[in-house]
């Protein structure tokens, strides 16, 4: 009973501040104190009075295949069910576009794009003009998204993505725990990530690493007790698709991993000849990233990030990495980097780390756990002791650790932990089941998790924020935070015919949505988006794409006022450069040179 009261007032009250969840957080108060203050005794229920469910479900999970490939199928089903409540995601996010450069520049069967020569007027975040035209991400997700494109639209791949996650985990969870516990797990997966989180609507990714995560931490109890080619094909596979899609975060999973099948080698648990097609497969994915940073940088030792780093001086970044302050042609972009300068500064003290850090924890429990989940993570210690487990624990400890280290950490940061989270929440789970009311509990907390995310996608549907303004990187639901250029991108598509857009720039600091993104092949798109720089730098633009209508669009407004572009060219020239624009030799703005260099 002790225990319990602590939880209550201790991890309902922290939910409820932190969360600003109330609803959750009394729903799991409410039961928890009717638990505790109940009479009489927890009784459990006999063969004879187990439910034919309970009875089907736990034949399901024993046929381990058939439990993983029913995971994947059901994953699918539910997302496609509510298509009408929750229909494909748009891109709005600056990485989302990143994401997508990177997967239609493959699917136009090369690594990279050649810079454009109006590339001054095609600057944005997390994408870079020179050397070549590119994204700074790693490609593990762009490929990914690569597959759906030719598959009829990006979205494909994070929908079945999303649901092999679930699958994978399934898998992961059917080496540690025992099989109905494992299937428990999944299904908690495919509520809590495959249905309305940010991973499956949107295309950031969260799934890919957590995939790789999964391969890894699977195959080592696997490993241990029954060695064989194929899984160790799986912990090198995982090791690759960690490196491709999370490589700094990864490492806190991936090292701890190899070390423990190092040490299993050593000990004679495991053959020395698995560690011959694991080191193969890590080469292998080694040689591939340094031919990808090769074509892109031209240099195999240096990342496309470092390379963006480099040319735009982004803050923030991981905290040993010191930037300067470059020259920007685009108030935009230097409104950004002023954005991310302050944050960054923000955790020069040990006070203000302290305090950012607090804050993104609470980012991550809240996307992984929130406060029903919370309920059974109390017995914890249990867990703890037992020294089989703990590479979970040390694993999942780490990848927080290493996500918190980020300036600016989000829950995708973690993905690759996803297993160890998942792994301990269905131990502690199982640990309170054995425990007074711990199966009503476990029953209960479960069924808080379904009934929140019944109402917030409820709620969603009449644009009415449950926990926060955006629910934007949430476990649910994400609410649009940029929509003004799909309608308008979306009608340039209907009229047909091949459209430029100049766009002004936006008069308000606090917006950082960009609008300014291309394809891969940005002469043979129907629009090309670009930065309004002036009437005398608009004019060369303007006869490049000759053949093209030009249009104005001023996103200030809502909705954005899109107009034919003025003949004379004056509308360029407008009071934006004048009022936002420092045009001292520091600060050159937009109105640098005739030909302006690229940023140093």
């Amino acid at each position: 009973m002790l225990e319990f009261f602590l939880f209550l007032i201790g991890g309902v009250g922290y939910s409820l501040y932190f969360d600003l969840n109330p609803l959750e957080a009394i729903l799991v108060a409410l039961v928890v104190l009717a638990l505790v203050l109940r009479r009489g005794r927890d009784h459990r229920p006999s063969k004879a009075r187990v439910p034919k469910v309970w009875r089907i479900y736990c034949r399901l999970a024993r046929r381990r295949k058939t439990a993983v490939a029913a995971v994947f199928v059901f994953a699918l089903a539910i997302r496609a069910a509510l298509l009408p409540l929750l229909p494909v995601p748009k891109p709005m996010i600056p990485d989302e576009f990143g994401h997508l450069l990177i997967a239609d520049t493959l699917t136009h069967g090369r690594l990279t794009n050649p810079t454009h020569p109006m590339w001054m007027h095609f600057e944005s975040l997390h994408i870079f003009q020179q050397p070549t035209y590119n994204s700074d991400f790693f490609p593990g997700q762009g490929a990914v998204l690569a597959l759906g494109k030719l598959a009829g639209h990006p979205w494909i791949a994070v929908w079945v993505l999303c649901a092999a996650m679930c699958a994978a985990l399934c898998w992961m969870l059917q080496g540690w725990v025992p099989p109905q516990w494992a299937l428990l797990g999944a299904l908690i997966a495919v509520f809590r990530f495959g249905v309305a989180s940010y991973w499956i609507n949107s295309y950031y990714g969260g799934c890919l690493a957590a995939i790789g995560g999964a391969l890894v931490l699977g195959a080592i109890p696997r490993l241990r007790c029954k060695p064989s080619l194929w899984y160790a094909l799986a912990f090198g596979f995982g090791l690759i698709v960690i490196g491709y899609s999370r490589p700094f975060e990864g490492l806190a999973v991936a090292l701890p991993a190899v070390a423990a099948l190092g040490y299993s080698v050593i000990k004679k648990r495991t053959p020395t000849w698995i560690s011959i097609p694991v080191a193969a497969l890590a080469c292998a994915g080694v040689v591939g990233l340094l031919v990808y940073s090769k074509a892109v940088t031209g240099d195999p030792l240096r990342t496309p990030y470092a390379v963006n780093q480099a040319t735009y001086g982004w803050p923030m970044t991981l905290p040993w990495v010191h930037t300067s302050e470059p020259r920007f042609r685009h108030i935009e972009l230097q409104r950004y980097y002023d954005y991310e300068k302050e944050t960054h500064d923000s955790n020069s003290s040990l006070a203000g780390e302290i305090k950012n850090s607090t804050l993104k924890a609470q980012s991550l429990w809240r996307f992984f756990f929130g406060p029903a989940l919370s309920i059974p993570l109390i017995l914890l210690p249990r867990v703890w002791r037992k020294p089989r487990l703990r590479l979970l624990l040390i694993a999942g400890a780490l990848t927080v650790v290493a996500a918190l280290t980020d300036t600016g950490t989000m829950p995708h940061y973690a993905a690759v932990g996803t297993g160890c989270f998942l792994a301990i929440l269905v131990l502690c789970f199982r640990e309170l089941s054995r425990q007074r009311y711990g199966i009503r509990l476990t029953a209960a907390a479960l069924s808080i998790m379904l009934l929140i995310l019944g109402v917030r996608i409820g709620l969603e549907q009449f644009r009415l924020p449950f926990t926060q303004k955006t629910n934007f990187f949430s476990w649910c639901c994400v609410a649009p935070m940029n929509p003004n250029k799909a309608p308008v991108l979306a009608m340039l598509e209907k009229n047909g015919g091949k459209h430029l857009v100049i766009v002004k720039p936006k008069s308000d600091p606090q917006n950082l949505f960009q609008w300014i993104y291309n394809d891969a092949d940005i002469d043979a798109s129907p629009v090309v988006w670009a930065r309004d720089m002036g009437a005398d730098l608009n004019r060369p633009l303007i006869d490049y794409f000759r053949d093209r209508k030009v249009w104005l669009v001023d996103p200030n407004l809502n909705p954005p006022l899109l107009t034919p572009y003025p003949a004379s060219g004056a509308a360029g020239e407008n009071a934006a450069y004048q009022t936002d624009v420092d045009v001292s030799p520091s600060k050159p703005g937009f109105h640098e040179t005739q030909h302006p260099r690229p940023p140093a």
